[in-house]
């Protein structure tokens, strides 16, 4: 029984000693409130004794009675000798420190605030903690029911030209975000003091951690992120210097963005610290919420180096300066000068003011990562979610084209629904139509090439491979020919020969209804390409490099243009196609490094591409035809695969039949043929299949 007995006294002194310091607390704030009534009192003259005098004597009765109160001839009139009686014995209340005494003297020290402004900022406390405070106001004959710089001069004894310097526009207590000024000659609490005058802490670090959130560790590797170098590599340094930075993170959702925050935070020995993700009541907070968590996160961590500030979903924040009311240099400053180091985290980097871009001391963009990335992370998102995928299931979704947190999302749809790549599949599919984005798989590495099947006027393995050897990436490449040919095939190749990803872009990527934006498209895919360290392959580059003089607009001009000055200053190879060469500007022929025009192929590359596409000969009774390209053995393989046909003859009436769609008539059979009955039935058995499918 003895233990418990001791616990039970344990407990008991521990309430009485929490009773004490509430009481102790109490007789302090009581004493706050006499001293700042006494500077009403003394400060009374006759008539405003006659008209509020009884008011406040009711008031300090039943907050802070004292023995002079009972010594009044009359209470509905007292005297000025009567209330200045009064005044000198509430003055007289012994002080005694209280626990926002010492929650202002911390928060004094984190933001660098002097005596004066850490008194102003107490009488606004009080005054929003409570109600005898804002009675005070309301039944003194200061003329108002909010805190004016007058009645703080008034309550705090502060002379009233310092309370008004310390209340200026941009003064510390507002660029701090502890007050708001309402721009009518009152102000207001910020919910950022409304936060600490709730702390309950016994020292400075026990507030911080009651503030300041845990940092965050990100979910993905610091090699996930490899395709951002040399960029990632610069980040890294700027945040291990534990200067204060700002970074912008942008690109499309999903891209990957917060997470690389979190990891680089990790990586640099750092924790990533959230502002503004939610209000005190866990709701969605407004932005000037959103400002005041980043302000005292800011104030915080200039004590805690080892922390670094993202701020996620920044537009609204960067943006504010296009508000009414809002002060655009107030934001700029709030970028070029963060005190700690600051990631913003941004999906449209176009709608942000050109003088916060410019501000920023590293800007990183986000796109795709490598397929061999996208495949550990798919590997990750789908052994998170419980589903298991074969390497080839794994493979497939990496070349899809999503972000990372799409395919996170399908793998988990995939699991809740029992299913496999199918369903992830189906799922990341469907979330990329509602963004209006495609998720075709990426042609690379889903079919194999040989360039020897490609007829061109160089010979193609060789260039591929002097391409691969120089450490030249400035080069590009101009591929002309008809289509079918394997122009944009070779390019694939070319990639995987040099080691690089392909970025692709098409006319449709490109092309933009308004005007500027079309040149804008075409500099952010070199500049995307560039950044990725890709290739990047442009399909039918006619539709932007046709003669300048068939232009009929400026706007016409200017694409063309844009794109020669691209080609002036290359930072990554560049790949350009086209059906139409004797369509280009005449520029362009200069501009390009090499040139490369592709032709039909040569009767023994189709003969070995049937061989290879179908894993039989070339039915002898057939003349090989002339004109074939790479791309009519596509199409026919693939009508094959659907109809399931194997019959040689059929195949080669398929391939006559992709000759004379072009209407390439002049390439085909030479000399007088007839055919063999086998020929004639094929011819039959094709009708037969055609009406069928």
């Amino acid at each position: 029984m003895e233990p418990e007995l001791r616990e039970i006294a344990r407990k008991m002194a521990r309430q009485r000693a929490a009773q004490a310091e509430f009481s102790q607390s109490e007789q302090g704030e009581a004493a706050h409130f006499a001293h700042a009534a006494a500077r009403v009192l003394q400060a009374l003259s006759v008539n405003q004794v006659k008209r509020c005098g009884e008011d406040l004597i009711d008031l300090i009765d039943r907050e802070v009675p004292v023995a002079a109160l009972h010594k009044l001839t009359n209470r509905e009139k007292p005297s000025v000798a009567e209330m200045r009686a009064v005044a000198r014995q509430l003055a007289a209340k012994r002080a005694v420190p209280t626990q926002l005494d010492s929650v202002f003297a911390w928060v004094g020290e984190l933001f660098g605030l002097d005596s004066a402004e850490v008194t102003i900022l107490s009488i606004f406390a009080r005054w929003g903690k409570f109600e005898c405070w804002r009675e005070l106001v309301r039944r003194a004959p200061i003329s108002c029911s909010n805190l004016t710089p007058s009645a703080v001069a008034q309550l705090s004894g502060l002379a009233g030209n310092t309370v008004d310097r310390k209340l200026m526009p941009g003064a510390p207590l507002f660029s701090s975000r502890l007050l708001h000024d309402d721009r009518d000659g009152e102000y207001s609490l910020s919910p950022l003091l409304r936060r600490l005058i709730r702390v309950h802490a016994e020292s400075r670090d026990e507030m911080l951690r009651w503030l300041m959130p845990e940092p965050e560790r990100g979910g993905l590797l610091w090699d996930d992120f490899e395709h951002l170098d040399p960029l990632r590599s610069i980040a890294l340094k700027v945040i291990t210097s534990k200067e204060p930075v700002s970074i912008l993170l942008f690109g499309e959702p999903g891209t990957g963005k917060t997470e690389f925050a979190r990891t680089l935070a990790t990586e640099a020995g750092s924790g990533a610290i959230f502002a503004g993700l939610s209000d005190d009541f866990g709701n969605e907070p407004d932005r000037s919420e959103r400002l005041d968590h980043l302000m005292i996160l800011r104030a915080m961590c200039r004590h805690h180096r080892d922390r670094v500030i993202v701020v996620d979903e920044a537009d609204d924040v960067l943006m504010m300066s296009e508000r009414k009311g809002s002060s655009k240099q107030w934001i700029n400053r709030l970028v070029e000068a963060p005190q700690v180091p600051t990631i913003w985290i941004v999906n449209q980097r176009s709608r942000l003011d050109p003088a916060v871009l410019r501000r920023m001391t590293l800007a990183i963009g986000f796109d795709r990562p490598r397929l061999a990335v996208r495949e550990r992370v798919a590997q990750r998102s789908a052994e998170a979610a419980s589903v298991d995928l074969s390497d080839a299931e794994l493979r497939d979704i990496a070349c899809l084209k999503a972000p990372p947190a799409v395919v996170a999302a399908g793998m988990k749809a995939a699991h809740l629904a029992n299913g496999g790549a199918d369903v992830a599949k189906t799922a990341i599919h469907s979330v990329m139509r509602v963004l209006g984005q495609s998720c075709t798989p990426e042609g690379s590495g889903c079919s194999v090439y040989d360039p020897n099947l490609s007829r061109a006027d160089t010979d193609l393995s060789r260039l591929a491979e002097r391409l691969a050897a120089t450490p030249d990436r400035g080069w590009s490449l101009l591929l002309s020919g008809p289509s079918g040919t394997g122009k944009s095939a070779f390019a694939r190749h070319l990639a995987q020969v040099v080691g690089l990803e392909i970025e692709e872009r098409r006319c449709s990527d490109l092309m933009s209804p308004y005007v500027g934006e079309t040149e804008q498209n075409i500099a952010e895919a070199f500049a995307r390409a560039a950044e990725r360290g890709a290739l990047l392959l442009i399909d039918e580059v006619d539709s932007f490099l046709y003669r300048r003089e068939a232009g009929q607009r400026s706007w016409e001009v200017s694409q063309v243009n844009e794109m020669l000055v691209q080609l002036e200053h290359l930072r990554t190879p560049f790949v350009a196609t086209t059906n139409l060469a004797d369509n280009l500007d005449p520029a362009t022929q200069r501009r390009f490094t090499i040139r490369a025009a592709f032709n039909a192929m040569t009767p023994a590359q189709a003969s070995q591409l049937f061989k290879a596409r179908f894993g039989i000969d070339w039915p002898l009774e057939w003349p090989i035809h002339h004109g074939q390209t790479p791309g009519d053995f596509a199409v026919v393989a693939h009508r094959a695969n659907l109809l399931a046909e194997r019959d040689p003859a059929v195949l080669v009436r398929w391939l006559r039949d992709e000759i004379e769609a072009r209407g390439d008539h002049a390439r085909g059979t030479m000399g007088f043929h007839i055919p063999s009955p086998a020929a004639t039935a094929a011819a039959n058995i094709d009708k037969r299949n055609l009406r069928a499918a």
